[in-house]
């Protein structure tokens, strides 16, 4: 402390480092979670896109049929 800062001066530097610091660590936590997140999700597209290759129709009736759930869906929603 200089002998011209008064102890609430201290105290706010004090409190500005440390929000900083905190501000930093959560920063370099959201970067990683952002980074496997990203990885996780590019894994499980290269997986589906070599599910759909070897399987096309598969794929094909997958789609059709969740379209047709979907549709039925907002049909029964439509009516009420």
């Amino acid at each position: 402390m200089n002998p011209n800062q008064t102890p609430y001066e201290t105290t706010a530097n004090d409190m500005a480092a440390s929000a900083e610091n905190t501000m930093d660590q959560a920063k370099r936590q959201l970067n990683d979670v952002l980074d496997n997140v990203g990885e996780r999700a590019r894994e499980y597209s290269r997986y589906a896109d070599e599910t759909v290759q070897q399987n096309p129709w598969a794929a094909v009736g997958v789609g059709f049929g969740a379209g047709i759930v979907m549709g039925a869906l907002l049909m029964l929603a439509a009516r009420r």
